[in-house]
């Protein structure tokens, strides 16, 4: 491009006023990026809920998108997205947004907090896990999917009585799917429910925090510590609750559907499972798990890292918009359009990645993690810790590593003949929720 020459607008079609390609993308979301970048290359337009949109893949790119001043959050967000995000920080840029992710990250991010976390997520997954050794068969989606809601009780609100986390799981489910319907807010349809349910979910919130408030030595979770933490940076108790409510939103879902996907993978692939079990064995035999040897876990952690790489857990980021012209990708973006970062497709890029349909833990070495440019591997997003990129990250690596762990330590396992497709919903998961055959590990050692 010749100076003072401007880029051209990327490739793609608007499609008819308002409407665009808006029923393609509500069809399925994930076909729609894979499609349109085949077609048009990493990055493309479209029109989308009413707005044009300019989509980019490509770790060049990608990583523009999230440290560009010049791209914010908030504005150009689907209604249903603003609604059941409503309050949350994903939604608004600038120094508030800074300052309330701080306090998020001092609840999730540190190691002291996290190892004082660690019992309760043993405790928890142990109990399924010792189910599981004695029932032999199971199908895992709703056993995990109730685990991890069963550990939004004990991280979050405080409350794990049976009532409570039953109705934080039809909670977070109905909001799940609220995200890949239209949002018709007619009384009895999914949607009208989802909405009632946030709504609810805000009511259990506050409580929770008046709880934490006026019994504060009773209390040692993400909450309490997101409380003490919010003063230092200016921030009032009351706004917690849209940033609690979308935590809980991706943490119940970050823990269940990578769970899931690893356990299908290692039972079809046993010669990763034997791998992660003799690292399981050498660093954590027994006992409370620790953050020393979670550290020490390092096949683990490439597990963890692959799943999120090969799976379509999240197609796109939250949606941005241009705060002024900018060029991305070698093309124009207009003030005022929308913009989004393409997840999954981009780490797909056999660009950065040799054969990117395999699964291969191995990418994730320290050395070849090390070369990959920024932009590359991003399933939180990209960019500054404290900016618009996920601040469960090193939670989700964490928990992965001891839901495995506890796996391992006891049982192997076979993936019977059932329809493993996977399905067209927010996190594609096996259609059949997994089913899955457990015995004991030495079983498996001894024949």
């Amino acid at each position: 491009m010749t100076t003072g020459q401007r880029s051209v607008l990327p490739p793609g079609k608007l499609g008819l006023p308002w409407i665009g390609e808006t029923m393609s993308i509500a069809r399925n979301n994930h076909q729609f990026y894979r499609d349109h970048i085949a077609k048009y290359g990493p990055v493309f337009k479209t029109r989308l809920f009413g707005k044009n949109f300019v989509i980019v893949s490509g770790h060049e790119a990608f990583h523009q998108f999230a440290t560009d001043p010049k791209v914010q959050r908030g504005g150009t967000d689907p209604i249903s997205v603003e609604q059941m995000f409503h309050g949350s920080l994903a939604l608004i840029d600038g120094d508030e947004h800074h300052s309330r992710k701080d306090v998020m990250l001092h609840a999730v991010r540190t190691d002291e907090a996290m190892a004082a976390y660690l019992e309760r997520m043993q405790r928890i997954w142990g109990t399924h896990v010792d189910t599981w050794a004695r029932s032999g068969t199971v199908t895992l989606r709703p056993d995990l999917q109730l685990a991890s809601a069963e550990l939004t009780g004990a991280l979050y609100t405080g409350d794990e009585s049976k009532a409570h986390i039953d109705e934080l799981n039809r909670i977070l489910a109905a909001m799940r799917y609220s995200l890949q319907i239209l949002p018709l807010p007619i009384p009895g349809t999914p949607y009208a429910k989802a909405l009632k349910g946030r709504k609810r979910l805000d009511v259990l919130l506050a409580q929770a925090i008046k709880r934490h408030q006026d019994h504060p030595e009773q209390y040692d979770d993400i909450l309490s510590r997101m409380l003490e933490e919010a003063p230092r940076h200016g921030v009032k108790a009351e706004t917690l609750l849209g940033d609690v409510r979308h935590l809980i939103f991706a943490g119940q879902a970050g823990f269940f559907v990578p769970f899931i996907l690893l356990t299908m993978v290692l039972g079809q692939r046993p010669e990763l499972r034997d791998k992660a079990r003799e690292e399981v064995l050498a660093v954590s035999p027994d006992g409370q798990i620790t953050m020393d040897q979670v550290a020490r876990m390092t096949y683990l952690g490439q597990l963890s890292k692959e799943v999120r790489r090969h799976f379509a857990m999240n197609s796109a980021t939250f949606f941005g918009r241009a705060v002024e012209d900018l060029d991305i990708g070698g093309y124009h973006v207009p003030k005022g359009w929308g913009m989004i970062g393409a997840i999954h497709i981009n780490m797909r890029n056999p660009e950065v990645f040799d054969d990117p349909e395999a699964f291969d833990p191995e990418r994730f070495t320290a050395e070849r993690e090390a070369a990959l440019a920024p932009g590359s591997y991003v399933p939180h997003g990209d960019g500054e810790r404290n900016h618009h990129r996920c601040p469960g990250e090193d939670m989700v690596t964490i928990a992965i590593k001891m839901y495995l762990t506890l796996l391992l330590r006891k049982l192997t396992w076979t993936i019977p003949p059932q329809d493993l497709t996977l399905t067209n919903e927010l996190f594609p998961l096996p259609a059949s929720g997994l089913t899955v055959s457990f015995t004991p590990a030495e079983v498996k050692a001894s024949s």
